[in-house]
């Protein structure tokens, strides 16, 4: 079987959903069917080439940024994709399309559905399902049309998490079956380690409002006031949240004891899992956190937000703790430093958070939830 897998971001350009989609198709290959990816360009990142047995072929779409992308690169996206979609399905035998987002994926597989009627399926993301912006209230209702079109010609529509699932059935009357996202247990797995000597706190991911990074440095300064214990965190990740942050740390003396370090390459991503107390991800809503299954699998116990999303990956007391977004930083230092303090505990956590992704979240497994959606 051949698929076409169309996403306006895949890596080493975008964040969650783009890491997704190379892990799925890895997933699709392994399982012995051919897989094709329609992204967007990048600088020298163009054109037509083989990674690692996926064929990749990248759109211009007028991308100023990594890990950033506005309207306007998703509109030329759109238009270039639409384009060469149709000739791709033909020069590739294209069988079966997968787009990532309702927006600006969906519009691709729709219009090559029009054309030459392959069937497609839409895996919702989390930011192109209504409700979970507020800042893109207007721009939900405006394209309803356009997005309910998309969905209502889908083979089939998925979500992440039963969260989000209910979320999109909630602002379109269209049943969105749970399909989770994966994680490569061979890639992030855990090292030789203890809940270690230093107390160090782990952030993972884009430097954005949603994910609420501002509050892993204030639980940083709790712990540092209320127990003495001179812990330290570490930001992996960049965005527009990042001079604010960092003028945070100055203002509060913190800046010798957090390390801003931009986007690192995933094995020194992996082994920052590895060598952490905890994962502090205390965000406003989430389609399915890679990051959080990556630290699971690397057995790093989780401090998350209590959202639906999280709560399908996050058993309190068993591989980490959940909390309210809005919860003060001193109650969650609080619970911190307890786990930091009992290492049983710890070392318990650690061990039911490998063996739940294990069981649950493999890509290959994902990836036949797919071929058999179809």
């Amino acid at each position: 079987m051949t698929y076409l897998l169309i996403n306006y971001e895949y890596p080493p350009i975008g964040a969650g959903a783009a890491t997704a989609s190379k892990n799925l198709a890895a997933g699709l290959r392994r399982r012995g069917n051919q897989v094709v990816v329609l992204t967007s360009a990048y600088k020298h990142l163009c054109g037509v080439s083989d990674e690692e047995g996926i064929t990749v072929v990248r759109v211009p779409a007028w991308r100023t940024s990594v890990h950033r992308s506005g309207i306007i690169q998703m509109a030329a996206y759109i238009f270039s994709g639409a384009r060469l979609a149709p000739r791709l399905a033909q020069l590739y035998r294209v069988e079966r399309v997968l787009a990532f987002f309702s927006i600006p994926g969906g519009f691709v597989a729709r219009w090559l559905h029009y054309r030459r009627s392959i069937p497609y399926a839409v895996s919702l993301r989390g930011g192109d399902v209504p409700g979970t912006e507020p800042g893109l209230r207007l721009f939900y209702k405006i394209l309803t049309g356009v997005r309910r079109n998309i969905i209502r010609h889908a083979r089939f529509v998925s979500a992440p998490s039963a969260g989000l699932k209910r979320l999109s059935e909630l602002a379109d009357p269209f049943t969105v079956q749970t399909i989770p996202n994966g994680v490569d247990c061979e890639y992030f797995k855990p090292g030789p380690k203890t809940n270690h000597s230093a107390l160090t706190l782990l952030s993972v991911g884009r430097l954005h409002p949603q994910k609420k990074v501002l509050l892993t440095l204030e639980i940083l300064r709790a712990i540092r006031d209320q127990s003495g214990i001179p812990a330290t965190a570490r930001v992996i990740g960049d965005g527009p949240e990042r001079k604010n942050l960092e003028k945070f740390a100055q203002r509060h003396h913190l800046d010798g004891s957090v390390s801003f370090e931009g986007w690192l390459a995933s094995c020194d991503v992996a082994a920052a899992y590895r060598s952490a107390t905890v994962l502090v991800h205390i965000s406003r809503y989430e389609g399915m956190s890679n990051t959080i299954l990556e630290a699971l699998a690397s057995g790093l116990p989780v401090v998350a937000s209590r959202i639906p999303e999280n709560m399908e990956l996050i058993e309190p007391e068993r591989n980490g703790l959940l909390f309210d977004p809005r919860e003060s930083a001193s109650k969650i230092a609080a619970a911190i430093v307890n786990l930091y303090q009992n290492p049983e505990l710890w070392t318990r956590m650690s061990h039911e958070a490998r063996e739940q992704v294990e069981v649950k979240y493999s890509w290959d497994r994902v990836a036949e939830m797919y071929e058999n959606s179809f």
